[in-house]
């Protein structure tokens, strides 16, 4: 392979002007396609051949009322009050009666006529307010018109908040700004780094238009493919790590061989053909273990994963083909050093230890100790990695819920006035269908059957089709 990859390094270098041109046309190609197509990443998904997801497919095409979103509106009454009192109770009443009104809304629940919609303090009551389409297809506006609704119970001195499968607040808006911070910070570390520029700057530009491309080409392929919004989030982390590493591994090789005399076309051939055969082998192992989502054989984590995988292929891709090119177009420029008043010349005397006299650099120093004193070394890291690992003692697993959420969310306020006086498990109920053309008598049996069981607190009919 190594042969193969120094020709294509020699060629990338040769024919630098058309590479360039290739992957700026491909970056304004797929920003075109994702413009044009409207496509959207979304935040739906299916996990088929689960009992839930049978369940709601079953419910979407029997008794589609209760098949989408779901809000829970929680109404507190102050320390000491009751929410059955007056006027939380008027106030509470009127908030629910301008629900109805409210766009996309199936239906709402009375807490003061349902089994179970007040506290036992009498504190709390909750409702639920039943959306006729899926979470992911509930408007803003729908969510906004809401929290119109329920004023009037605020302003009889009621705390109102949500939780449920979609409330006000619930879309999650992923920042960029992460990202931006992080380019800055390694764009930082790689001039103390390389102590150049240009140097510096490549493995970046590199990697921006590698994410740039994927991005863009995601988003063209959501408007044909339901794409989950995480899968932008997992391929633009992974697409600018995957490229800025891949391309230091070449960068860093043709430097140090263009510093010991190489001419910059061989010296650029050359890296990509000796350190891309890393970078290759790198690359393919994340690309196979990102493809091995699909055996969960969950739809929205097999798209995720490909989405990453086809950002770390362009990545690999790039630091492959249009490195070299840009290594053509910097020439010399990649060895022209900071210097600084208080250490001058510096960098350039440390880049070139590097590269003619690697024995004394601090990384060689530094394998020489760890092979002269390999047993300690093994023992204390193996140590380490033991103490660094006793958290996972007491690990919990599960889905994240309104309680991992900060305590200022609405939705963690909510779960914690479930919670603290409904009881712990009316933040996680459980729905069950029944499809056998069961009679209401039959269903109220059932449903104190589930009531007798042990560890249920409470259960009741929700709906039945006709």
């Amino acid at each position: 392979m190594s042969e193969y990859l120094f020709r294509l390094g020699r060629w990338a270098f040769r024919r630098r002007r058309w590479v360039l041109g290739f992957w700026v046309a491909a970056a304004i190609a797929t920003i075109v396609a994702a413009t044009a197509s409207g496509g959207q990443t979304n935040d739906s998904f299916t996990i088929p051949g689960t009992e839930s997801q049978r369940m709601t497919d079953l419910l979407k095409q029997k008794l589609p009322a209760v098949a989408g979103g779901q809000t829970q509106v929680v109404f507190a009454a102050p320390p000491g009050a009751r929410i059955t009192d007056e006027p939380y109770r008027s106030g509470v009443a009127s908030a629910l009666g301008q629900v109805p009104g409210v766009p996309q809304v199936a239906s709402v629940s009375d807490p003061y006529a349902t089994p179970g919609g007040v506290s036992p303090d009498g504190r709390v009551a909750q409702s639920f307010v039943q959306f006729a389409a899926q979470p992911a297809d509930v408007e803003d506006a729908s969510l906004d018109r809401l929290q119109d609704a329920v004023k009037p119970a605020q302003a009889a001195g009621v705390q109102v908040e949500y939780t449920g499968s979609v409330y006000p607040g619930w879309r999650i808006e992923v920042s960029e700004l992460p990202e931006v911070v992080g380019l800055a910070v390694a764009f930082l570390i790689l001039c103390i780094t390389f102590g150049a520029l240009v140097a510096a700057g490549l493995p970046i530009c590199t990697a921006i238009i590698g994410v740039v491309i994927a991005l863009m080409g995601v988003n063209a392929l959501a408007a044909v493919v339901d794409i989950a919004s995480t899968s932008t989030t997992v391929a633009l982390m992974l697409g600018l790590a995957c490229g800025i590493d891949y391309s230091l591994f070449i960068l860093f090789r043709h430097r140090n061989q263009f510093l010991r005399g190489a001419p910059l076309e061989d010296s650029a051939a050359l890296a990509v053909g000796t350190a891309g055969s890393s970078v290759v082998f790198a690359a393919l192992t994340v690309v196979i273990a990102l493809c091995g989502m699909a055996v969960v054989g969950i739809p929205f984590l097999t798209v995720m994963g490909l989405c990453a995988a086809a950002a770390v292929t362009i990545a690999l891709l790039i630091a492959l083909t249009l490195l070299p090119a840009l290594l053509g177009f910097a020439g010399p420029r990649l060895t022209r050093f900071f210097s600084t008043r208080v250490r001058p010349g510096h960098h350039e005397k440390v880049a070139r230890t590097s590269a003619i006299e690697p024995a004394r650099t601090f990384g060689a120093r530094w394998a020489r100790f760890v092979v002269r004193f390999r047993i300690p070394v093994v023992v204390g890291g193996v140590g380490l990695l033991l103490v660094m690992a006793i958290p996972a003692l007491d690990m919990q697993l599960g889905l994240p819920s309104g309680g991992s959420k900060p305590t200022s969310n609405t939705q963690r306020k909510a779960y914690d006035l479930i919670s603290d006086h409904f009881g712990p498990g009316f933040n996680g109920p459980l729905m069950v269908v029944a499809d056998a053309g069961v009679p209401p008598a039959q269903v109220q049996q059932l449903a104190a059957a589930f009531a007798a069981q042990p560890g249920v607190a409470a259960a009741a009919p929700i709906a039945a089709n006709d």
